[in-house]
């Protein structure tokens, strides 16, 4: 990554703000954190399904 590898999975958006803190868990769901932004920036749990690719990078 310090070589300008990686790829950002989630960079939140107008009103998930700050994601992060995530985990994974049995290889198929996502659980993170975010504030959001529709709810004067209170913390919320996020978790969504994960799905991997061909060549195998995650994605939700």
């Amino acid at each position: 990554m310090l070589d300008g590898g990686g790829t950002i999975l989630d960079a939140g958006n107008e009103r998930w703000i700050g994601p992060g803190h995530q985990d994974v868990y049995n290889n198929n769901v996502i659980v993170r954190h975010g504030y959001d932004a529709e709810n004067n920036g209170s913390p919320r749990l996020l978790i969504n399904d994960l799905y991997w690719d061909s060549s195998g990078w995650p994605r939700y």
